[in-house]
């Protein structure tokens, strides 16, 4: 199967494969406790908002109009303080019980975009997001803002949170960005990402936009690069997997994270004979049938109760994805920053010019692998001795030649190395000059990262925050501003990155030295882990 930006595996069999991930898709993840997104301050807890009262009254009402909620719905939106718009359970609630189910028609989609006003316009929206999905439902989500009152989604989209509100990276400006993560990857990434969403909102505005004022009133806020960088902000924060597509779920997307929440999030579908799991996409397409979101309780929960749900969906991920996605980092201690880092980085593999780069190329391409995936791999490195070792199979393959393991190398050159052996043989050292030459350029890309982020020391003095009041004191402690909650997490990821780093070079040096052991005769193990 050809590999996606998401990550290129490279198979060994149908129980052993290497995953080899790549800056670009974004798994969900298990951080150590609750953490919530940004809700619209209507919903902050005790701020005499009378307006912010009557959004929430009014998409109350608009829930029960569309039979998503009645008076038996275990599950309301409420506001609790420190959380902003929430779910919590109206009755004490027992393990298996139904929470609730919000039907397809209800959610925002690409597919709901066909049956919107925008649909007569969707080949050219395709053509200029490239195709991309997020951009998509970003243009939906901002031609119904846009909208106002006359949007059927009105009552859903007043209680998301303004991009004041929201802390996700994307909505930085770029001294802000430049000042918070210098030094970081994530500012390369996210002005990368914001390069790509101005560049879509200039071919959207005139191939769509501007022709069309009566679906983008022009007098609307909504309808600028602000507001489609807001929207993206909505998609990238809020938005589900629903089958094959994203979706904004109203009132589902409220639930909160919570590291091993057994609340489940399914797909269910309704021919005529009750409600059912979906296990195949092809469940979603019957004319008569109707699909929803559901949510199920995996355990009991006392009447009151905040109701999370995991974003974790396999392995989990590390503090700049959690900033990068939500806008928040998880953990209030160092131990937590640390063990929650993670910083990619491209290792250059196979060269252009290496005489066996078409051999290798395709050997790769029989396991799985994308047919660039030669060139080399983004690696998140994370402070884990087997997750620094990921990069180690793809750069010993590079270094296979004539003079560092020939037999391998004469298979290649006649077209007769087996794919599967040969790539098993690679998870292992394959000579002592080689291992030397992987670990050098390892800990020299390390080195380098490592270079461009403060000293450990300035960082957690930032992460920390500034020191509270004396005990005794009558001083009080300053509200946090927006800028110093920034900051901190900033400060947490790169804190996260530099102990990430420093785990892959000690790992790497410790491979060179039994590198040079090796070749000194003394006989010592070629292990990085040694």
């Amino acid at each position: 199967a050809a590999s996606t930006s998401v990550a290129v595996w490279l198979a060994l069999s149908s129980t052993n494969a290497l995953q080899v991930e790549v800056l670009g898709g974004l798994t969900r993840a298990r951080p150590s406790t609750s953490w919530r997104r940004a809700t619209a301050s209507l919903v902050s807890a005790n701020n005499g908002d009378d307006a912010g009262d009557d959004r929430l009254q009014q998409f109350r009402a608009w829930l029960e109009a569309k039979g998503v909620v009645d008076e038996a719905t275990p599950v309301r939106a409420e506001r609790r303080d420190g959380w902003g718009l929430c779910l919590t359970s109206g009755r004490d609630i027992s393990t298996g019980d139904v929470l609730l189910q919000v039907p397809r028609p209800l959610h925002l989609s690409a597919s709901s975009a066909k049956t919107s006003r925008l649909a007569p316009f969707l080949d050219v929206v395709l053509d200029a997001t490239a195709g991309d999905e997020s951009g998509v439902l970003a243009l939906l989500l901002m031609h119904e803002r846009a909208l106002g009152d006359l949007s059927h989604f009105s009552p859903y989209l007043s209680v998301l949170p303004t991009a004041d509100e929201l802390d996700v990276p994307l909505l930085w400006d770029e001294e802000e960005r430049a000042r918070l993560l210098g030094g970081s990857h994530l500012e390369l990434a996210v002005a990368s990402a914001r390069a790509d969403i101005e560049a879509q909102w200039s071919a959207l505005h005139s191939a769509v936009v501007a022709p069309n004022p009566s679906l983008f009133p022009s007098a609307a806020p909504a309808v600028s690069l602000e507001g489609y960088l807001w929207a993206h902000a909505i998609v990238l924060s809020r938005a589900l997997p629903f089958g094959e597509e994203l979706c904004l779920i109203p009132m589902l997307d409220l639930a909160n994270h919570q590291a091993g929440a057994l609340n489940q999030c399914a797909i269910v579908v309704n021919g005529g004979s009750g409600w059912e799991a979906a296990v195949d996409p092809a469940q979603l397409q019957p004319a008569g049938s109707t699909a929803a979101a559901q949510l199920t309780a995996g355990g009991a929960s006392a009447k009151d109760a905040q109701l999370f749900i995991d974003y974790g969906e396999a392995g989990w991920r590390s503090s700049w994805e959690m900033l990068y996605t939500y806008g928040f980092v998880p953990g209030e201690t160092m131990t937590a920053w640390l063990s929650a880092g993670g910083r990619p980085l491209f290792f250059p593999a196979v060269q252009d010019d290496d005489p066996l780069r078409p051999q290798k190329q395709a050997l790769l391409a029989a396991l799985g692998a994308s047919e660039n995936a030669y060139a080399g791999t983004w690696v998140d490195l994370r402070p884990d001795e087997t997750e620094v070792l990921k990069m180690a199979p793809l750069l010993r393959l590079a270094a296979v030649d004539a003079a560092s393991l020939p037999d391998v190398a004469s298979a290649l050159a006649s077209w007769s190395a087996e794919p599967i052996p040969t790539w098993s043989q690679m998870q292992s050292p394959i000579g002592a000059a080689v291992e030397a030459a992987i670990a050098q350029q390892v800990i020299v890309a390390c080195a380098e990262a490592l270079a461009r982020l403060p000293n450990a020391d300035e960082l957690a003095a930032t992460a920390a925050g500034p020191k509270p009041p004396d005990p005794g004191s009558w001083e009080e402690s300053a509200p946090e501003t927006k800028a110093d909650r920034r900051a901190k997490m900033a400060a947490r990821v790169k804190l996260g990155e530099r102990h990430a780093l420093e785990v892959c070079v000690a790992v790497w040096q410790r491979a060179a030295a039994a590198a040079a052991e090796m070749s000194e005769g003394q006989g010592a193990q070629l292990s990085p882990s040694r």
